[in-house]
């Protein structure tokens, strides 16, 4: 009797554990919409205390398996699916996307400036919480343009980047490259203009597109009608900065 109850003791543990390896474990990746792809990773859940190898934990009480549902983050935060645990307290919040949403630097082609880099990274670290800009200022996926004036009434990054919550896009540098600038002057060399040194005294905004439209134009400047208020003129008069009459040495280099 003694042997018998050991043999069913021994088979029953053996193909308990033949059944546990039978399961095929492996990495779910849902295709969402315009918010790229979330992978779920059974390993990692079931090495969860609460979860201790159990998978009847979210089988099939919150995810049937016969049943194919399609959940929106809004029935997550009324308790379905992944709500159900990732509600702050049992799990992290869900408002901690991006611990599920893959995000990325997005670089944006701007035709007048040169491309203009956003970066996940460095906001998440200001803003952990997505639901600051998404949906609300920016839908997840394709965004339409938005011009700097729009912007400036607060709409796309003016709505945080108001001088207030965040620097001024007035700041414009900060997100927009710049770089020297090289004239060739015939008969009097080339000559470099220094964004670096002229964005250290002043804003964007006093040159471009005021005095500087952008792009950059093709059109050539003479010294006769900078000495009338254009181009360089309208700040290199005496007053505002040196005067191009008396100062050529300082852009002109001599020999």
């Amino acid at each position: 009797m003694r042997r018998n109850l050991i043999f069913f003791i021994t088979m029953a543990v053996l193909v308990s554990g033949m059944i546990a390896h039978a399961v095929d474990l492996k990495n779910i990746t849902f295709a969402t919409d315009n918010a790229g792809k979330v992978v779920f990773s059974h390993k990692n859940h079931i090495r969860q205390k609460q979860m201790a190898n159990n998978c009847k934990a979210c089988h099939d009480t919150i995810y049937p398996f016969k049943q194919k549902a399609t959940y929106t983050m809004a029935d997550m935060d009324k308790g379905k699916s992944c709500g159900a645990c990732h509600d702050g307290k049992s799990a992290f919040a869900l408002k901690e996307c991006a611990r599920c949403h893959q995000v990325k630097e997005i670089t944006f082609a701007v035709k007048a400036t040169g491309a203009t880099l956003f970066s996940h990274q460095k906001h998440l670290a200001a803003e952990p919480n997505c639901n600051a800009c998404h949906p609300a200022l920016f839908v997840a996926g394709h965004n339409k343009p938005t011009t700097m004036a729009e912007m400036k009434q607060g709409k796309s990054c003016g709505a945080c980047h108001n001088g207030k919550a965040a620097f001024s896009i007035d700041s414009c540098a900060k997100c927009h490259p710049t770089k020297n600038q090289k004239y060739t002057i015939k008969g009097a060399g080339s000559v470099t203009f220094s964004h670096a040194t002229h964005t250290g005294h002043y804003q964007c905004g006093s040159c471009h597109t005021k005095i500087y439209a952008l792009p950059r134009s093709t059109a050539r400047v003479s010294m006769m009608a900078m000495e009338k208020g254009k181009s360089c003129g309208a700040c290199h008069n005496g007053k505002t900065a040196f005067s191009v009459k008396a100062n050529c040495a300082t852009c002109h280099k001599t020999s």
